[in-house]
């Protein structure tokens, strides 16, 4: 299977800017600009490689010390383990400012990809009939702006205050750019993926499985409605995916077999980032996510580890599931004291001690089943970002909130019940659902890098009663005004004179 994503160029190719002496403006014959480049659909695939490189992080240490950091270490159920850097804590504990490192990595990391995708949509969509297909053009335009609309779908995310880029720079003056209005970046990504699902396929071959689909765009043309609160507008695009079949997406049966590398593009994907652990033209093209997750105790570095508070959102139904035991998703998401607990052949006692409070994280951790140790530095796991699961959640939630919550009962019954979960009572009022759907998400969801940002769609008393009764430490500093969203990186604000 090739794994299309994965592609990497060491370059996007530079923009040329000119001068007024002739002979500084001669293009070199060996040299290849932006004009000169896109010559066929060979390089016009990779160009759109370089953008499908940046949503992975372009680099195997950004997946986890930036990414993971930027996504999880907010949240009310991850903290930093034994194993940390300064900047990592200050998110955690709230105490960063505009000069974060991570946080400014992942901004300039999220445009540089929306510059490749705006010169991608741009050049191959200039490009003649003699040089590719219309079907071929149509195609690759149509992943790119789903990439921009992901990428955009990011930073709305992360930043209050954030810059529409919906356009490749053409001269120096075009990098400083101001400020713009959410809703317009709204409506961008909307127009994005509504873009993208018009034209890209349910499916693709086993030589390109990987690449956006119609699917991916109309899941996450829906998760950009259910984060503006267009509860109406999400029903009917996940219902595309859900009732429709569109995709043909199923929830596997072996819900672990999504986070250790046994079944990667499974049935369940929607959208899922790509990786290999060879190296290519001396870059990596894997990461280190095995090492990240796992406990020193395990062979890993212990870099971040779960709260108490998960714990207990686990447990918090009791010993009901038809297994006798806490709901089975606990044992597969966290390894933590229990008698039932297995960790790699030993129990939770041998491996962390007696009486330990920790609670680590199974996925994503190092297995025997995929990995080895030279293997674990450039994993070949691939990141689910979009399952079939979320989908169901979020098309029962927009269910709830326009309808009944009887009508959103059954996609939420058929997420519980491959967790061995009964199904829900019948008649839940609507506000009893939507606790539900809350404590669903956090079960089904965790360390998956979607919590903190649930919290706060959720409503601003939510997010703030989840933190400050989080027990993490630190979690005390949370306040709305500063933490709700990052700051605009120091490193924009004195190199943007737009700002």
């Amino acid at each position: 299977m090739k794994k299309y994503i994965i592609i990497c160029l060491l370059a996007i190719i530079p923009f040329t800017w000119g001068c007024e002496d002739d002979f500084l403006t001669t293009t070199p014959d060996d040299q290849l600009t932006v004009e000169a480049f896109y010559r066929n659909v060979t390089d016009a695939e990779a160009a759109l490689a370089t953008v499908y490189a940046q949503i992975g992080a372009g680099d195997r240490w950004n997946v986890t010390e930036v990414n993971f950091v930027v996504e999880h270490f907010r949240s009310d159920m991850c903290m930093p383990g034994p194993d940390r850097y300064a900047d990592w804590t200050a998110i955690s504990t709230f105490t960063n400012t505009a000069g974060n490192s991570r946080s400014t990595t992942y901004w300039w990391d999220a445009y540089r990809g929306l510059n490749h995708a705006n010169q991608v949509i741009e050049k191959v969509g200039e490009m003649t009939d003699d040089k590719i297909t219309p079907e071929e053009r149509a195609h690759i335009v149509a992943e790119a702006k789903f990439l921009r609309g992901f990428l955009h779908f990011r930073v709305l995310n992360n930043w209050d205050q954030v810059i529409l880029q919906d356009a490749a720079p053409t001269s120096e003056e075009d990098l400083a750019k101001p400020l713009s209005d959410r809703a317009a970046v709204w409506a961008l990504v909307e127009q994005d993926f509504k873009d993208a699902a018009a034209v890209l396929p349910a499916s693709y071959d086993n030589s390109n499985v990987g690449r956006a689909t119609r699917g991916a765009a109309i899941g996450y043309l829906g998760k950009a409605y259910l984060h503006q609160a267009k509860f109406t507008e999400a029903a009917a695009e996940l219902k595309k995916l859900v009732v429709d079949g569109v995709g043909s997406y199923e929830l596997v049966s072996n819900f672990m077999s999504n986070f250790d590398g046994s079944n990667e593009n499974n049935k369940e994907s929607v959208f899922e980032i790509q990786y290999s652990s060879v190296r290519s033209n001396g870059r990596h093209i894997g990461h280190v996510t095995g090492k990240f997750t796992s406990a020193p105790e395990t062979g890993g570095w212990g870099n971040i580890e779960a709260t108490q508070n998960m714990v207990s959102e686990f447990k918090s139904e009791g010993m009901i599931a038809n297994t006798g035991k806490y709901d089975s998703r606990l044992y597969a998401t966290l390894f933590f004291d229990d008698a039932d607990v297995d960790v790699f052949g030993q129990s939770f006692e041998d491996v962390f001690g007696t009486g330990s409070d920790r609670a680590i994280y199974r996925k994503f951790t190092l297995s025997d089943i995929v990995e080895s140790d030279n293997a674990a530095w450039y994993s070949s796991q691939n990141v689910p970002v979009m399952r079939y699961a979320d989908v169901l959640l979020m098309y029962a939630e927009a269910l709830n909130e326009t309808g009944t919550a009887d009508a959103a009962k059954p996609f939420i019954d058929e997420v519980r019940q491959r967790a061995d979960m009964p199904a829900l009572p019948a008649g839940l009022s609507k506000d009893d659902m939507r606790n539900r759907i809350m404590h669903e998400r956090a079960v089904e969801l965790a360390y998956e890098g979607h919590r903190f940002f649930d919290l706060r769609r959720w409503g601003t008393s939510i997010l703030e009663n989840k933190m400050q009764n989080s027990g993490k430490p630190g979690a005390d500093n949370f306040n709305l005004s500063s933490h709700a969203f990052f700051p605009i990186p120091e490193a924009e604000t004195n190199t943007n004179g737009a700002l």
